[in-house]
C-alpha cells in the first residue's frame, strides 16, 4: 500500500483536530499546530501520490517530512497524555501518529522510495 493513502487522511484528520480546539476552546495553538502539521502531512501526501503517478514508489523529501511529523505528534501529544490523562485529543492523536509512524518505519524499511520502472509489452 502506497503512503500516500495514509497521508492524506492524516493530515485532514490532524487538520480538522486543530480546527476543532479552535473552534471549541478558542485555542489559536490548537489552530496553528493543527494547520501547520496537518498542511505539511497533506503536502507530503500529495508529493508522493505525484511520484507515485509518475512511476516511483516514493518522494525522498515526503517520506522524511510525513515521518518527522508523525514522530513530533506522537511524542508531543503522548507527554500531553502522560500529563493530563486527557483521551481527546492527546491520546487519541498520539495513538494514530503512533500507528502511522509504525506503517512508515515498516514502509521505509522495505524499500518505499525505490523507483518502479514498468516493463513494457514488446
Amino acid at each position: 500500500m502506497e503512503d500516500f493513502y495514509v497521508t492524506i487522511p492524516y493530515g485532514v484528520a490532524v487538520l480538522g483536530g486543530g480546527v476543532a480546539g479552535y473552534l471549541k476552546r478558542g485555542s489559536k495553538a490548537s489552530l496553528a499546530a493543527g494547520a501547520g502539521f496537518g498542511g505539511a502531512l497533506i503536502l507530503a501526501g500529495a508529493l508522493s501520490a505525484w511520484a507515485f503517478a509518475r512511476g516511483h514508489s516514493g518522494n525522498l523529501f515526503a517520506t522524511v517530512l510525513q515521518t518527522v511529523c508523525a514522530v513530533a505528534l506522537t511524542v508531543v501529544m503522548g507527554i500531553r497524555y502522560i500529563k493530563t490523562r486527557k483521551v481527546m485529543p492527546a491520546g487519541i492523536i498520539a495513538t494514530i501518529s503512533a500507528l502511522v509512524l509504525i506503517f512508515y518505519v515498516y514502509k521505509i524499511s522495505n524499500g518505499g522510495n525505490k523507483v518502479y520502472v514498468p516493463v513494457s509489452a514488446a
